[in-house]
């Protein structure tokens, strides 16, 4: 049974069988930038009380949908018992529809919409422009996929239960790297206090950078350089402290030796001015004794790979 505000229920359980409806949609991004966007031919602000849903990323403050892209889409299919559906939302953009600095078919391009959380709600009301009623979450899931065409984008959706076809099993496997996401309660090491597992302290820690002259969407010039050893940063987050890009975050893809010079895996969505301020987190290159591994951040007993582990044409 879906979540329903009170207002809704009442409406539906009266009388009156003619009623305004809507599709609402929102984009969470990885970086946690989120996009909502109106599938009527107007934005719309629905109340806090609209939301009944507490799973729903729209739950517990009013929000507006703008007037964006235009919006197509695939049936949903409700049935009873465990079954992964699949939603196909098909986006028509125009010249002004921009994310941050890039049209929506660069956003895609570059990998923004990866791994994004898409919403559909729909917005039911006793006459067109009618919010006060609310909204029923219609799905919920993940981008699996993007085809980019000269002015539509095909994106596929699929439901969080087909997660549960993907799981990896074993959930271990023997390899010679750790198989930890660095920072997890696996790994247990701190990269905001540099503070390893067992409390050992010393490691690379969250550093505050600023941006400099030659500084651009695609990666920093710093002030300063970011450490001294500039790989204790590289495959670090970025995440954006003041300006607009401010809690944004990014992945860093190289560091120079002077690290004076950050290279992003994906640029920012909007300019970075002098004086832009981002906190700096460090990476792991899940080595043992590397110059980005376990070892030099005094973490090596919770180190998750194998580095012995023969490899397959040793194997008798």
């Amino acid at each position: 049974m879906r979540p329903c505000p009170s207002a809704l229920a009442a409406f539906l359980a009266g009388t009156q069988y003619d009623a305004w409806m809507a599709d609402l949609y929102v984009f969470q991004l990885t970086d946690g930038l989120v996009l909502r966007y109106s599938g009527a031919n107007a934005a719309v602000t629905v109340p806090a009380a609209g939301f009944a849903d507490p799973q729903s990323l729209n739950y517990g403050s009013a929000q507006t949908f703008l007037l964006g892209p235009r919006f197509g889409r695939s049936k949903i299919t409700t049935q009873v018992g465990i079954q992964p559906a699949e939603l196909d939302i098909d986006i028509y953009v125009g010249a002004a529809d921009m994310i941050g600095t890039f049209t929506f078919a660069d956003a895609a391009r570059i990998g923004l919409f990866d791994g994004a959380t898409v919403e559909l709600d729909r917005l039911i009301g006793a006459a067109p422009g009618d919010t006060s009623l609310g909204c029923l979450t219609w799905f919920y899931g993940r981008v699996a996929d993007c085809d980019i065409g000269r002015s539509t984008i095909a994106m596929k959706v699929k439901s969080l239960m087909n997660l549960l076809a993907v799981q990896q099993m074993p959930r271990r496997l023997f390899a010679a790297s750790c198989s930890h996401i660095f920072g997890d309660p696996m790994c247990g090491y701190n990269r905001v206090t540099g503070t390893a597992a067992d409390g050992t302290t010393g490691g690379p820690a969250r550093v505050t950078v600023t941006a400099a002259a030659g500084s651009a969407q695609s990666g920093l010039t710093l002030a300063s350089p970011i450490a001294a050893n500039t790989s204790d940063y590289v495959e670090g987050t970025l995440i954006g402290m003041t300006g607009a890009n401010a809690g944004l975050t990014r992945t860093i893809a190289s560091i120079q030796p002077d690290g004076l010079v950050v290279a992003l895996f994906k640029p920012w969505l909007y300019p970075v001015a002098i004086g832009d301020q981002f906190y700096a987190l460090p990476g792991c290159d899940h080595s043992t004794t590397g110059s980005g591994g376990c070892q030099r951040r005094n973490n090596l007993a919770r180190f998750g790979g194998f580095p012995y582990i023969p490899p397959p044409e040793m194997a008798f």
